[in-house]
């Protein structure tokens, strides 16, 4: 998210530099060719330029804030239910704000080939129950989340989130078909790597919420 947030500061930068440039150029052109003379034509410019400096670096930021505030008490309930969603309820304790994460477990290698089979089965049903919470959540809060605040990195985690749950399940057909050892370690980093995507995002849910960061109980 840092690199996006440069890119973002980048190209305010360059609008103003730009802009700035521009109004160089017509006020060189008013003083060495005497095109425009009168004070008025000045003063617009002049006027203008600065009302554009404080539009781009004063209001829009006042009214991004003030949105911001505004919709807060909608903004924490959403984060809210995102981060509930991800909890273990038997190892959570929701209503004292004390969250367990999930954990897609790996399948266990050591038994027979019908023992993992049953493993991989079992897997693939977890991540069509994930990736349906995942859906059921965007459905009711992507736009609002789109529209209101700094919520960019919540949405792609949880979009870099569904895209790892179908890695996962393609990996488990792979690994049924395959019995190869090769097969089962790709799996097993999928699961890893779609594990600490959910806690990325669970750390992002909490520090937008203020709250201490949720303990570590999504193993993976």
């Amino acid at each position: 998210m840092a690199g996006t947030r440069i890119l973002e500061r980048a190209r305010v930068v360059a609008i103003a530099v730009g802009a700035t440039a521009v109004a160089a150029v017509i006020l060189w052109l008013d003083v060495t060719s005497q095109v425009w003379q009168e004070l008025v034509v000045l003063s617009g410019l002049a006027a203008g330029f600065v009302t554009f400096l404080l539009t781009v670096f004063v209001l829009d930021r006042v009214l991004a804030r003030s949105a911001a505030r505004r919709w807060a008490p909608v903004n924490r309930l959403a984060y809210t239910e995102f981060l509930h969603a991800l909890a273990d309820e038997e190892r959570s304790e929701l209503s004292r704000g004390h969250v367990v994460l999930r954990a897609l477990p790996r399948p266990a290698h050591t038994g027979s080939d019908a023992e993992y089979e049953g493993e991989l089965q079992r897997l693939r049903e977890l991540v069509v129950a994930e990736h349906r919470v995942l859906a059921d959540l965007l459905s009711r809060w992507a736009q609002f989340l789109a529209s209101s605040g700094e919520n960019e990195r919540i949405l792609l985690h949880v979009a870099d989130i569904a895209l790892g749950l179908d890695r996962i399940r393609d990996a488990a057909l792979d690994a049924e078909a395959a019995r190869e050892e090769t097969a089962r370690r790709a799996l097993d980093d999928e699961i890893g790597a779609c594990n600490g995507r959910v806690r990325a995002l669970a750390d992002e849910l909490r520090a937008g919420l203020g709250a201490e960061r949720v303990p570590a109980g999504r193993s993976g």
